[in-house]
């Protein structure tokens, strides 16, 4: 094989990773456009609490506790899955790193570039499981603040 054959072969390898790397990093973007809305959304709360305003919302103390609660939950999922997800960006950078090692060294390195893929594609696995848990509570949150106001609405015409 010629240098430059064995060169483009070398680039085309990183290829993989590098798409892998835009994708993490599209993840990394998603999860922390989540994540500025819970605290966004939390920040909200806690103010109307200091205030003494919360009782506007409609809702009681412990509803306003769950609701606590269940931000809290969703900032540390969204909090996990920007760790893995970040994490997973540096595992793929590695990647990349480790074909050019591996083919500098003859070849004798296969096992580390598929290892670290592999590890980058599990991280990105256990960022994406992350953010869905903190989507199910997004949505269960929404769903009971709705019913919530579609109850006071009806309370109100009666």
């Amino acid at each position: 094989m010629t240098s430059q054959s064995s060169a483009i072969a070398t680039i085309a390898a990183m290829i993989t990773p590098a798409l892998l790397i835009l994708a993490s990093a599209s993840l990394v973007g998603s999860a922390l456009m989540r994540m500025a809305r819970v605290v966004d959304r939390a920040r909200v709360l806690a103010t109307s609490v200091h205030e003494g305003t919360w009782e506007g919302f409609g809702a009681t103390p412990d509803m306003l506790r769950a609701w606590f609660d269940r931000h809290a939950r969703r900032a540390r999922y969204a909090e996990q899955s920007i760790a893995l997800l970040f994490v997973a960006v540096v595992v793929f950078i590695t990647t990349c790193l480790s074909i050019v090692l591996d083919r500098a060294a003859g070849e004798s390195l296969a096992w580390l570039p598929v290892s670290l893929a592999i590890l980058g594609t599990l991280l990105l696995l256990a960022g994406g499981v992350s953010m869905v848990a903190e989507s199910r509570l997004s949505g269960r949150q929404v769903e009971e603040e709705i019913r919530h106001a579609l109850t006071r609405l009806e309370e109100k015409r009666a």
